[in-house]
């Protein structure tokens, strides 16, 4: 089994942390206006204080974490992805159902050098399989090994 990129570490730290300044502080400070209206202000800043710590640690820890479990291999007749922390999920795409394949990079991917590399079969809308934070020349590389499997498979006919 194949690990991610280690750079995904600190592009999960990095969103996880902007979440937190520009989702949930806001939302802490409002909150915390009206608790302090309501409980007294000492104790609002205390409450709100220890949920942004909580938030801020889980942003610094979480995505270590989630890296350690997250694991993938491409076998001859299919892609296995492993992965969660408190919920193990593995999954199986066989690979005469894959479809195309996806290599996106967003702004700090792009930063970082790292790429996801998305899998779709005929299934549905949306990636049957994601591989968030893998090399970008990996990406590529497995983007074109995996699309070529549609084609080299012999299905009988």
């Amino acid at each position: 089994m194949h690990s991610l990129d280690p750079r995904v570490v600190t592009l999960w730290r990095f969103e996880a942390l902007t979440a937190v300044v520009t989702s949930w502080l806001p939302i802490y400070a409002g909150l915390g206006w009206v608790l302090g209206t309501q409980v007294g202000f000492v104790a609002a800043v205390a409450g709100i204080a220890s949920l942004a710590l909580f938030l801020v640690l889980r942003a610094l820890i979480w995505p270590a974490l989630a890296f350690r479990n997250f694991r993938y291999e491409v076998r001859a007749h299919e892609l296995i992805v492993e992965q969660g922390v408190l919920f193990r999920q593995t999954i199986s795409v066989p690979r005469d159902r894959i479809q195309h394949v996806d290599t996106r990079q967003a702004f700090w991917e792009r930063w970082l050098d790292v790429s996801r590399l998305l899998v779709y079969t005929g299934a549905g809308l949306s990636a049957d399989a994601s591989l968030p934070g893998l090399d970008a020349e990996e990406a590529v590389r497995l983007r074109d090994q995996l699309a070529r499997a549609g084609r080299d498979v012999d299905d009988g006919v």
